[in-house]
């Protein structure tokens, strides 16, 4: 991370702003986050702010798969930023995956994290911030989702692999996108 997190949208409008007119004008902002942080609605009004165009990695994924970065339809999603106006805000989970394996670049990368209002707290940080191996933070999922389960019943959520949970921990893990995001953006919910 090479700043404070903003918490603003103006100030972070004003930044992309100004790193727009350092790069001619185009621009390719991608945001990052875990799901359900927000990152939809603050492209969209980004794009809005800055006259640009959203692309959302959603979009193009091929869904009910138990995975994302190798579901995400590559030559679409590269169809359709070829097809969109500058500046550009694409938007997804474990976007610089998904950003190497389909050959695009993001110039510049917002994480979007997810604060409790009361408490400031960043829930998923353990998880986002990879202070420990994958493997045990995987494992320490399993156990939390056999904790509050209501039944051992085979077929239940327990015995199956963790899905987008698993991937997101690898992604954190070996993309580090918190530490690599020119801007962290906090966003507080309940």
């Amino acid at each position: 991370m090479r700043s404070e997190p903003l918490t603003s949208r103006e100030e972070l409008v004003a930044r992309l702003e100004n790193l727009r007119s350092q790069n001619g004008g185009s621009l390719c902002i991608g945001l990052d986050g875990m799901d359900g942080v927000g990152k939809s609605t603050l492209a969209r009004e980004l794009a809005d702010r800055l006259g640009g165009s959203v692309i959302s990695l959603d979009d193009h994924l091929t869904r009910k798969q138990n995975g994302y970065i190798l579901h995400i339809r590559g030559d679409e999603l590269k169809a359709a930023i070829s097809a969109s106006r500058s500046p550009m805000v694409i938007e997804g989970v474990c976007l610089l995956g998904v950003a190497h394996r389909c050959g695009f670049d993001v110039e510049v990368l917002v994480y979007v994290r997810r604060l409790s209002r009361n408490s400031g707290i960043w829930h998923e940080e353990e998880l986002c911030m990879a202070q420990r191996p994958a493997d045990e933070l995987k494992e320490n999922e399993r156990a939390l989702r056999k904790a509050f389960s209501t039944t051992d019943e085979p077929g239940n959520i327990i015995d199956d692999d963790l899905g987008l949970t698993g991937e997101l921990i690898d992604y954190h893990a070996r993309w580090r996108p918190v530490e690599r995001a020119d801007f962290v953006f906090d966003v507080s919910c309940d």
